[in-house]
């Protein structure tokens, strides 16, 4: 549970409020991020950060008011200063247009079962060093430079209402690491991926051994052009993770899908929207996720099906657009999801999936993506890290930069095969308040009839 002095303050602050008759939501987000960013094959910047936020919601009919502040929590004066202010902004706001959902925790919560200390307090002087062991073990082996990032820490999020005594709290831990090979003369770059929830998941000897493999294909191959057109691709976990979220961007936002902005707006639940082999929720339950479990407007949060075997099931509401719509929340007042895309019943393994797909793309990373039409599903992007041409289910060439425009619904039915086994894909981003997210994807995705509209002379 969180630190009991903070704890108590704010239990006295709801306390008060409710006293007053005054409907108020109070929610803390605590974080401890340490982030350190290589450039030139060193480390171009380290930061540490301590931050404590707190927003304060007042609701009185359809008039809402919220203040937040940025500051440690220290006293009962501070609280009751930040309640009075939200109050005041409640009493000088327009009055809605629809009914607002005041926010209610559904049932308690005290979880830190994603919680260790010892990643939460990783040291850059390690990261520096794992970094470094990289970085000398493949330097001298050709014209090479080194980029990248390394994102730990902690997040605490707690959060309280007037509407009864229950508690939600959330303490977790994670890690994103990001480093990144590029060669000097052809311009050609690699990169290697690593999500932890705990220490000592990953060492530098297993990243200099993933960038060793890779490393013949480029050095010893020119680049290959591909041709514009429909081809079969087979995509890796980081793409397949970019490529479930353009559909969800796309298709799943409630607000969009009542405005008729999305690609399933004319769609009702049942209808036949992709492959039968593509399934996807949003489902804190899942080992490979980190597991959310409640929202900021005291939702408990559950699997959510947006697709079943193809079909169509529903999009998500947060509290705000249910309310406008007159529709029921899902559990996504939040930025940090769980998604799922569920394994296949293709063959086990990298290598097998090659075989597989025996000729097609390659294409483990999207980079430069757009949605440029919602209304389509239609999205944008280019090939860029680790990138090949499959021959006979073998790597023959590592493929020029190659963009691929099409849409959500023409990539996700014409599913060839899905992976039997999933990974964790860290989706979360350095930018903002530390939001920890990850998604659950198969090990590779091989899809017929994708869209190549543009292909590069280099990499």
């Amino acid at each position: 549970m969180l630190e009991s002095r903070i704890r108590d303050l704010l239990l006295a602050a709801r306390n008060s409020a409710r006293k007053k008759g005054i409907n108020a939501e109070l929610s803390l987000h605590r974080e401890k991020s340490s982030l350190i960013r290589l450039g030139n094959s060193s480390v171009a910047l380290s930061t540490f950060e301590e931050l404590t936020r707190l927003g304060v919601s007042v609701q009185d009919g359809r008039k809402v008011g919220s203040f937040s502040l940025t500051a440690d929590i220290t006293s009962q004066e501070q609280l009751q200063s930040a309640l009075a202010q939200a109050h005041e902004n409640c009493k000088a706001a327009l009055p809605k247009n629809y009914d607002p959902i005041f926010g209610t925790v559904e049932e308690a919560v005290d979880d830190s079962t994603g919680y260790d200390p010892a990643l939460e307090n990783l040291a850059p002087e390690a990261k520096t060093k794992l970094c470094a062991g990289v970085v000398k073990a493949l330097k001298p082996k050709g014209s090479y430079d080194f980029s990248g990032s390394w994102s730990s820490g902690s997040a605490e999020m707690y959060y309280i209402s007037t509407a009864n005594d229950n508690e939600a709290y959330r303490r977790l831990t994670d890690s994103r690491f990001v480093m990144v090979l590029k060669e000097q003369n052809r311009k050609w770059e690699l990169s290697v991926e690593r999500t932890a929830k705990r220490t000592g998941t990953f060492t530098a000897e297993d990243v200099a051994a993933e960038f060793a493999a890779l490393l013949p294909m480029y050095e010893k191959n020119e680049g290959f052009k591909t041709d514009i057109g429909r081809q079969r691709v087979m995509f890796g976990p980081q793409a397949i993770a970019e490529l479930v979220m353009l559909a969800i961007w796309g298709g799943f936002f409630g607000r969009w899908f009542e405005e008729k902005r999305a690609y399933t707006s004319s769609m009702k639940s049942g209808d036949k929207l992709f492959s039968e082999a593509v399934t996807i929720t949003d489902d804190p339950t899942h080992p490979d996720v980190f597991g959310m479990p409640f929202d900021f407007n005291g939702k408990i949060r559950r699997s959510f099906s947006l697709v079943e075997k193809g079909i169509f099931r529903g999009v998500l509401y947060d509290s705000l657009t249910a309310a406008r719509y007159k529709r029921q929340p899902t559990g996504h007042d939040l930025e940090n999801w769980d998604i799922v895309l569920a394994t296949g019943d293709g063959p086990a393994g990298i290598e097998s999936g090659r075989k597989l797909a025996a000729d097609a793309l390659y294409i483990p990373h999207l980079h430069y993506i757009h949605l440029p039409d919602p209304t389509k599903g239609m999205f944008t992007c280019s090939s860029r890290f680790n990138a090949m041409r499959l021959e006979k289910g073998e790597f023959t060439a590592p493929l020029f930069s190659t963009r691929v425009t099409d849409t959500s619904p023409n990539v996700f039915s014409n599913v060839v095969a899905i992976a039997p086994d999933s990974v964790t894909v860290n989706v979360s981003s350095t930018y903002g308040q530390r939001e920890p997210t990850a998604m659950s994807v198969p090990e590779y995705l091989v899809c017929d009839n994708v869209r190549i509209t543009d292909v590069a002379d280099s990499f």
